[in-house]
């Protein structure tokens, strides 16, 4: 048992372990169980640890960039494992993990009885038994395991067809009667979709009159000999029926379970008390089964759009989707050239390659606490700061940007062939105020942003191939950045005439080199000199700029740019002099 305290800027959280692999990194969990790290510092794949006997802990370096550092100024090397006493400290990134080992609890295995499982679905259908055969007043044992069987007949089906055929099944084999429908509330109209036996007509007979009594008093009906004051000669062939209300989650009616007994009606004595209390905890446990396969299915949407502590808060509270203007940063994220892919690659293999690049950048948005707004073949669009408010919602969209680009170096080895050329993912960023809410209906979800932000980032995200760059984001974004992010200021924009300029910034990485920042402060200077209408210096700074980028075989077209519009200045002085970039222009 290991007690384990990850502590960062982000995170301060203490739990225990007690056995087997645990990982630690940025990204989703794999086969192990894993604590995510917010930490863009931190490999995604970053550390895998277990407890050793003697006080040993064995841990694993995943990741193939970053080293997991040890108190005393050691390391594990990047995919290497190493054997270190406990207690003992890493650091990842700039996430400290304290690991103690902790004495457990001794079990006495002795002093525990065990309730035995319940019998498979195979064993069950050798041992039914309708409830009249377990007497008048069965032992608690004998009708505990009869109601087991009950529910386990429902539970070992493969589609909702047979789950609501083993309903009726239930209210034949289980409870003794001779007939068993599962009907479901459409409108005002009611449609069987389970019977038993199977030989009933797709269209069995039924009261409708019962049912809407039933749906009405929202209550279980059933006929009983006692209440029918008739002789018994008359009742020879009548029906006598049981239904019970089936209830959705919102508590409404939805369908309902409807048993019939038919044959030998005086023998059996109609419907008894305890066969409608169990046709009723039948029909509870269907309407508990339904509810539960449509949680599932409204989960399914949530995770596919929304991180895991997200959905979970939105189930708990449902408002948090309500329409209001928010600030939020976007991203828009676009592949280059998919058309021209799919040609190549056929629709087939096109939609491979758009499902498989779709999930890994998915999934980079979702482990940065990010919303997936909108999905196409060659584009995602997604949002931070709502529905819920995130402080740092700036820089986790600029780890999800990062992480986009980080997924294309194993998208191109899988891809690049087949598709005739590297795959490019060019992302926008830009961080404004928009209408955010929930525009979709009970059948299909839709979280929405709206306004002119959207309108933008759409332009920022266009205006990486004017520069050549990845990855751009808006001034609004850089505002809210720690100043240790690698970013450079490119130019001023404006995209109507109306409207204020909007500052480019290239998003490089987390961190750069000294080489890069040195050619990235050279850049700025000459950016400014530009600015203040100092074309001639500012030409001067870039030349030696565009000669590196020439020696090193690399492409900076925001430096060309720059140095295009200072001699065009230089050459025809406009007056007045206007610094913003016109990229319709270009």
């Amino acid at each position: 048992m290991l007690t384990i305290q990850v502590t960062n800027q982000k995170q301060t959280q203490q739990f225990e372990h007690a056995s087997g692999p645990l990982e630690f990194g940025r990204g989703p969990k794999r086969k192990s169980e894993r604590f995510i790290i917010n930490d863009l510092f931190v490999s995604r794949d970053q550390l895998r640890i277990e407890e050793l006997p003697h006080n040993r802990l064995l841990a694993e370096n995943l990741s193939n960039k970053q080293e997991v550092l040890l108190a005393d100024g050691s390391n594990i090397s990047v995919g290497t494992k190493r054997e270190v006493p406990l207690p003992v400290r890493l650091v990842l990134g700039q996430t400290f993990v304290d690991v103690l080992p902790v004495t457990a609890d001794v079990l006495d295995q002795g002093a525990l009885s065990s309730v035995s499982r319940s019998p498979s679905l195979d064993e069950t259908t050798i041992i039914l038994k309708p409830l009249k055969e377990l007497g008048e007043s069965p032992a608690p044992e004998m009708l505990a395991q009869w109601l087991e069987t009950m529910i386990q007949l429902q539970r070992s089906v493969g589609s909702m067809n047979d789950y609501y055929n083993q309903s009726a099944r239930a209210l034949v084999e289980l409870i003794g009667l001779d007939q068993g429908l599962t009907l479901l509330r459409r409108d005002f109209t009611w449609e069987v979709v389970g019977r038993w036996p199977e030989d009933l007509p797709a269209e069995p007979p039924y009261s409708r009159t019962l049912l809407s009594h039933v749906a009405a008093e929202r209550r279980t009906f059933y006929q009983d000999l006692k209440k029918w004051h008739s002789q018994s000669d008359s009742l020879r062939g009548v029906e006598a029926a049981v239904v019970s209300p089936i209830f959705g989650a919102k508590d409404e009616v939805i369908g309902a379970l409807y048993g019939v007994r038919s044959r030998e009606i005086l023998t059996k004595g109609g419907i008894r008390p305890l066969e409608a209390q169990a046709v009723q905890l039948l029909a509870a446990n269907i309407g508990v089964n339904l509810s539960r396969v449509q949680a599932i299915r409204t989960q399914a949407q949530l995770e596919q759009f929304f991180p895991p502590n997200l959905w979970q808060e939105l189930q708990r509270d449902p408002s948090l989707l309500e329409g209001r203007e928010q600030e939020v940063t976007l991203l828009v994220g676009h592949l280059r050239g998919y058309a021209d892919m799919v040609k190549r690659l056929g629709p087939f293999k096109g939609c491979q390659l758009a499902r498989d690049l779709m999930e890994r950048v998915g999934e980079r948005i979702l482990e940065q606490k990010g919303v997936i707004v909108d999905l196409s073949g060659d584009g995602i669009l997604a949002m931070w700061n709502a529905p819920l408010s995130q402080r740092d919602h700036a820089l986790l969209a600029c780890g999800a940007a990062l992480g986009m680009q980080e997924e294309m170096q194993e998208m191109n080895a899988r891809w690049q062939e087949a598709a005739g050329g590297p795959l490019r993912v060019s992302i926008g960023l830009h961080t404004g105020t928009a209408q955010v809410g929930s525009m979709g209906s009970s059948q299909q979800f839709k979280y929405r942003a709206y306004g002119p932000a959207l309108d933008l980032v759409r332009k920022v995200q266009d205006a990486t191939g004017k520069f050549g760059k990845p990855v751009l984001m808006s001034g609004a974004v850089q505002n809210q950045l720690p100043d240790t992010l690698a970013t450079r200021r490119l130019c001023q924009v404006r995209y109507a005439p109306h409207l204020e300029p909007t500052a480019l910034y290239e998003l490089h990485g987390v961190t750069a080199t000294s080489e890069w920042l040195t050619y990235r402060d050279a850049y700025e200077s000459a950016l400014m000199q530009y600015e203040f209408g100092q074309w001639s210096r500012a030409a001067q700074t870039l030349a030696p700029l565009l000669e590196q980028a020439e020696r090193q075989d690399v492409s900076d077209k925001a430096a060309l740019k720059l140095m295009r519009e200072a001699c065009l200045c230089l050459e025809y002085e406009p007056a007045p002099f206007d610094p913003v970039f016109d990229l319709e222009r270009d």
